[in-house]
């Protein structure tokens, strides 16, 4: 009872309490961890009410919002002085909003503040008005779910065909939402990839897949597809002017094979030739002269007037080659070997035979490089459509029975 009021007891040492070395070793390793842990303990109360103190700060902050003429002050001042004009001088007026521009700065937006423009309807439109003015827009610490709606709000709101690369499953959504989808194989997993319409290797592969076989597809794609419904006009209306002289009834003009075969077998190796391995120039080229790559983003090559044009010249040629045959006819009775005049099947086989002719040779022309396999494909319809003909004209009892005899032989042939 010698020890003072207020003076701490002494701790028996771990000899007197009797533990050995071992829990000795021990007891002393977890008092120490647990003053560890104590010490981060106080650490993260503190760090815990920083944090506190900094979204009050924010609050405070946001709560001195600017206007809505305060905002739009704020983006027309960004337009005239974060971009160059054409000719590369700082659009410093306001006359220079609407020419040509080249955006300089770029804005950088974290996970955060993004979470709070996407949850306004307000706060969306501005950051539509305001992206297009930078050069890139940078999210960073972004959710995937946020990834997926910053890509669905530029597709909605700017109406844009979007494109969204990524390399991890955290990707997936954003690369789902993109109107093209394209993965990086790597480190990250095979989820990407199993998503995406396209995968690459690297990143820098984006620029080839882009300027050169992204351009060349628009290219070969926007011939193809007016191609085709050039060559289906041509070979649908010449039975339409047909119809004008049978007093619009049900009767066929062309011969049942013609109809099936034409599609399928007749004319299809040129469109596939000019979709599948057509081009305008080289890779070096489209490497070198990227700006070609704008005539894709302005749909230049497939346009309504193109297509309008395709059209009228299908409608052209057709009424070309019936009225040709036609007047053949009409003014003398063109005669077969035999003595008999021309029939349906006779009448039929010479426009179909031209309009074959005319859809190939049509199709070379419009393509944008002449080569051996075009010239091939080309040649090989018009031989396979005369083989067939002359093939089928010598099956006794067929609907075509003598028809190439009968119309291959004559002058007007």
């Amino acid at each position: 009872m010698r020890e003072m009021a207020g003076t701490e007891p002494s701790r028996p040492a771990a000899d007197q309490v009797g533990l050995d070395r071992t829990d000795a070793q021990a007891l002393g390793s977890v008092s120490y961890k647990i003053g560890r842990a104590r010490k981060f303990m106080n650490i993260g109360e503190t760090l815990r009410h920083r944090r506190q103190r900094r979204k009050q700060r924010n609050a405070a902050d946001l709560a001195e919002d600017m206007s809505p003429a305060e905002v739009q002050q704020s983006i027309e001042y960004l337009r005239r002085h974060s971009s160059l004009t054409a000719d590369g001088v700082p659009t410093d007026s306001a006359a220079d909003l609407g020419a040509a521009h080249r955006p300089l700065n770029a804005l950088v937006i974290d996970g955060g503040a993004l979470s709070m423009v996407m949850g306004d309807a307000e706060c969306r439109a501005q950051l539509l008005a305001i992206a297009p003015l930078f050069k890139s827009v940078v999210c960073c610490r972004a959710s995937p779910l946020q990834k997926a709606e910053v890509v669905r709000l530029v597709k909605d709101g700017l109406d844009l065909v979007t494109l969204a690369i990524g390399d991890g499953a955290n990707d997936v959504s954003m690369i789902q939402t993109a109107d093209i989808g394209v993965a990086i194989s790597g480190e990250e997993g095979m989820q990407a990839s199993m998503a995406s319409d396209y995968t690459i290797g690297r990143f820098h592969f984006l620029q080839n897949l882009l300027l050169v076989h992204g351009l060349f597809d628009y290219l070969r794609m926007s011939e193809m597809i007016l191609s085709f419904f050039y060559k289906n006009v041509i070979w649908a209306m010449v039975p339409f002017w047909y119809s004008i002289y049978c007093s619009f009834s049900a009767n066929v003009f062309y011969d049942l094979s013609y109809i099936q075969l034409y599609n399928v077998v007749f004319t299809v190796a040129p469109v596939v030739i000019l979709g599948c391995v057509d081009k305008p120039f080289n890779y070096r080229t489209a490497m070198t002269y990227v700006a070609v790559y704008a005539d894709g983003i302005n749909n230049r090559y497939f346009q309504w007037w193109r297509y309008v044009l395709y059209v009228a010249d299908g409608i052209y040629q057709s009424v070309v080659i019936f009225f040709t045959f036609y007047l053949f006819t009409y003014v003398s009775d063109v005669q077969n070997p035999n003595g008999r005049p021309w029939g349906r099947s006779d009448l039929s086989t010479g426009p179909t035979v031209a309009v074959v002719v005319a859809a190939s040779l049509c199709v070379g022309f419009n393509s944008w490089q002449w080569n051996w396999i075009m010239a091939a494909a080309i040649g090989l319809s018009i031989v396979v459509c005369l083989a067939y003909i002359s093939i089928s004209s010598a099956v006794r009892y067929y609907s075509l029975e003598g028809v190439a005899t009968s119309v291959m032989s004559t002058v007007q042939f």
